[in-house]
């Protein structure tokens, strides 16, 4: 009669082992794997990329449209609504090819006193629903304190626009889905001292 023989209980936990081994030494599928990871990334900065660059050109020109139209207006002695909503076109203008249907303009004549303390405001005017401050509000406190000289006068100049962004920005904590760009300039007339406006604020 054959002896009866023990089964080696240590046989399966080698053969476990044995697969685990051969596991960790298989390299097929690794690249997949990384590329799972990595791609999501790529794609948030590449989007990121070309959000940040279009938003930093549209800032830009809206500095450019800011500038030029404020240029404009102090170049002359007088100036007049209808010449004021000129500006808009002007401003659409320079914003193309990006869309200035968000555009707001704000123009404001300054006059400071003779102690060169007080900064009131002389005509003003904006387009769209936009209300300008009214004639003879003292708008001292938004003046740079360089610019407070008897018996000077300029003219402020106010652009803003909404950049509206091609996706949302999820990587800023929060969900962004447009940015307001705004501009203020500040320019003395080049002609005279003054620049009057006899229909602006009627």
């Amino acid at each position: 009669m054959n002896p009866t023989t023990k089964p080696d209980s240590k046989l399966p936990l080698k053969h476990l082992w044995a697969r685990f081994g051969a596991l960790l030494g298989d390299k097929k599928g690794v690249g997949a794997v990384e590329f799972a990871f990595v791609a999501p990334i790529l794609v948030v900065l590449y989007i990121g990329a070309v959000e940040m660059t279009v938003a930093l050109s549209v800032d830009t020109k809206v500095s450019r449209a800011g500038n030029i139209t404020l240029d404009l207006i102090t170049q002359a002695t007088s100036t007049s609504k209808d010449e004021l909503d000129d500006m808009e076109d002007v401003a659409a203008s320079i914003l193309a090819p990006y869309t200035p249907d968000n555009v707001e303009l704000v123009y404001t004549a300054i006059t400071i006193n003779a102690a060169g303390d007080k900064a009131t405001v002389t005509w003003s005017w904006a387009n769209g629903a936009l209300i300008p401050p009214a004639v003879g509000t003292d708008v001292t406190a938004e003046m740079p304190t360089s610019l407070l000289i008897a018996d000077a006068f300029y003219v402020r100049g106010e652009i803003g626009n909404t950049h509206n962004f091609i996706t949302s920005i999820p990587f800023t904590g929060r969900t962004m889905s447009s940015l307001d760009l705004t501009e203020t300039y500040f320019m003395r007339p080049r002609l005279g001292t003054t620049i009057t406006c006899d229909d602006c604020n009627t």
